[in-house]
C-alpha cells in the first residue's frame, strides 16, 4: 500500500504503508482484510456502511462519513460509514469472529447442519452464533420456503436454507433477489394471494422486524396490526 488512513480515535495512527494485502475473507457479516505484516483489518457494515473500490485516484464521500482509505498504486478501496473499524495481529482473529457460527455463504456450509431445538425459527435464524450472514431479510425468506410460521419451533430448514443460499450467492454476483414476504407487509402473497403479514421476533431491544403468509406458513398472532 502507498497510502492508508485509519479515521477511527483508537487506529489512527496505524499506518498500513508498505504492506502489502494478501486478500479479504468474510465471515457473516464481519470483513477480515489481512496484510504480509501479519496484520487484519476488521470492519463490519451492518445496515449503512460499504466499501468502494476502483482506480487509485478513487474519490467518494462524504468525507465526514469515510472511515477508512487504502490506496496502491492502481486501486483504492474506502471505507464508508463502517460500524466497526478494528485493527490486531491476525492471530487474533477469534476476538471478532470466534463467537460466530457456520458462514451461509462458506463453500463447506452443510445446509443440513443441527440446529437448536424449541426456539421460535426466525429468531434463531438470527442468532449469528448458530448461522453467520443471516439477516432479517433472508430470514424471512428462509421461513417462507420452508412453508414454516417465523414463531414455529424445531423446524425442519435444511432444503428451505440451501434454496435460500443459492440465491444469497446469485446476489453477491449482481442478481437482484425477488422476495416473496420480506417488506411486502399488505401485499399479495405470490403463491395463494393472502396478505403479507410484519411482526417482530426476539426480546426487546434486540427484537426484529419480520414477515410471512398466514395461509403458506400460517401462525398471524403476532402480526402487527
Amino acid at each position: 500500500m502507498l497510502a492508508s488512513d485509519i479515521r477511527v480515535p483508537r487506529f489512527a495512527t496505524v499506518d498500513l504503508r508498505g504492506q502489502r494485502v494478501l486478500g479479504t475473507h468474510a465471515v457473516g457479516k464481519h470483513l477480515l482484510t489481512r496484510t504480509d505484516a501479519g496484520l487484519t483489518l476488521h470492519s463490519h457494515r451492518r445496515m449503512e456502511g460499504r466499501w468502494v473500490t476502483g482506480p487509485a485516484d478513487l474519490r467518494t464521500g462524504p468525507a465526514h462519513q469515510i472511515r477508512v482509505i487504502l490506496r496502491t498504486a492502481d486501486s483504492a478501496a474506502i471505507g464508508v460509514r463502517l460500524a466497526m473499524v478494528e485493527i490486531a495481529p491476525t492471530t487474533e482473529e477469534r476476538r471478532w469472529v470466534g463467537h460466530l457460527g457456520p458462514d451461509i455463504l462458506a463453500d463447506d456450509f452443510d445446509p443440513g447442519l443441527p440446529l437448536p431445538e424449541n426456539r421460535p425459527l426466525v429468531e434463531m435464524l438470527l442468532d449469528q452464533r448458530v448461522i453467520a450472514g443471516l439477516g432479517t431479510m433472508w430470514a424471512a425468506e428462509v421461513a417462507f420456503a420452508a412453508g414454516c410460521s417465523p414463531y414455529v419451533r424445531d423446524a425442519q430448514v435444511g432444503a428451505a436454507l440451501a434454496r435460500i443460499r443459492e440465491q444469497m450467492l446469485d446476489s453477491v454476483q449482481g442478481a437482484r433477489p425477488r422476495m416473496n414476504v420480506f417488506e411486502r407487509t399488505g401485499q399479495p402473497c405470490r403463491v395463494c394471494g393472502a396478505q403479507i403479514r410484519r411482526g417482530r421476533v426476539g426480546r426487546p431491544p434486540q427484537d426484529r422486524v419480520t414477515y410471512w403468509c398466514p395461509v403458506c406458513q400460517g401462525d398471524d398472532s403476532h402480526a402487527v396490526r
